[in-house]
């Protein structure tokens, strides 16, 4: 039984490589375009290089003409493909390392014309090149390295296409601050152009330095100088107005209360018959002070 158990288990083993290595040599590069249909128009965001461990089947039989074009204008791989609702779309076409452009129709018009010559298969020189990724080629992109390709992969190095978030290798990093040594060079170099320039300005070139004042035109003295005056007058007529009644008022209130005191009330029945008649008890006690 413990043989059997350990024959089953190798078995089980060479049936993992053999998936593993199947899965390799299956595995097939892709054009990954990136597009916008929206309102009849289809707009380009962006198209990148994938190779990908399985082989995309295509079940469009009309929609978009699709294809890819050699350097000598040779059709190399046509299809069709989809795009009726308005909404973004990722199209995989087949990667052919002859492929100069990839052309899109619709109707027989053509909507879009991408150059694709920079995606030469160069895949295994030992060179990241410009079209090249740590997703399309392994080999010649290490892990964490500027290839405009964010890999995530958690190896201590802090991917310069990732941030903090989608690399947990940048967590904690921070932009470098300039020295103290930097910033006093900064500093000096800072005086030195501005002494130079200070000693290219002659003293025979000042200009007095104007003033505020001197901006403003005298029109503007005379026009404050009116409304200061008018507001003073209206606020010393209004005074004056107020004075003249509250001093009425009291006259009369005096007069009033002397002679209902005269006719024996009394100045608590005097008061309350004023307030009836809607005088403030300000008014009436001033009145009554003043007899």
């Amino acid at each position: 039984m413990l043989q059997l158990s350990k024959m089953n288990n190798k078995i089980i083993v060479y049936l993992l490589l053999m998936i593993l290595v199947v899965g390799i040599v299956n595995a097939e590069k892709y054009f990954v375009l990136d597009v916008n249909y929206i309102i009849g128009y289809v707009t380009f965001n962006k198209i990148s290089l994938k190779e990908i461990d399985r082989a995309i089947k295509y079940s469009y039989d009309s929609g978009f003409l699709i294809k890819t074009v050699s350097f000598e204008n040779a059709d190399l791989k046509t299809l069709y493909y989809d795009m009726s609702a308005n909404k973004n779309y990722i199209i995989y076409i087949p990667y052919d390392k002859n492929a100069a452009r990839i052309e899109v129709y619709n109707n027989n018009s053509k909507v879009m014309d991408i150059d694709v010559s920079s995606f030469l298969d160069t895949c295994g020189n030992n060179i990241c090149d410009g079209h090249e990724s740590y997703e399309s080629c392994v080999t010649d992109c290490a892990s964490g390295s500027k290839d405009d390709f964010c890999d995530s992969v958690s190896d201590g190095i802090c991917d310069p296409d990732c941030s903090p978030k989608t690399d947990a290798d940048c967590e904690g990093k921070e932009i470098e601050q300039s020295t103290p040594t930097q910033i006093t060079q900064n500093q000096e170099q800072e005086k030195e152009q501005t002494g130079y320039q200070e000693e290219q300005v002659s003293d025979e070139n000042l200009q007095p330095l104007e003033t505020k004042n001197d901006n403003i035109p005298k029109s503007n003295y005379l026009f404050w100088f009116i409304l200061i005056f008018v507001i003073a007058v209206l606020i010393g007529a209004y005074l004056f107005i107020k004075k003249r009644k509250e001093s009425q008022i009291t006259g009369s209130l005096k007069q009033y209360i002397s002679e209902n005191i005269k006719k024996g009330f009394t100045l608590q029945q005097i008061k309350t018959m004023l307030f009836k008649e809607g005088y403030r008890e300000k008014e009436v006690e001033k009145a009554i002070k003043s007899i």
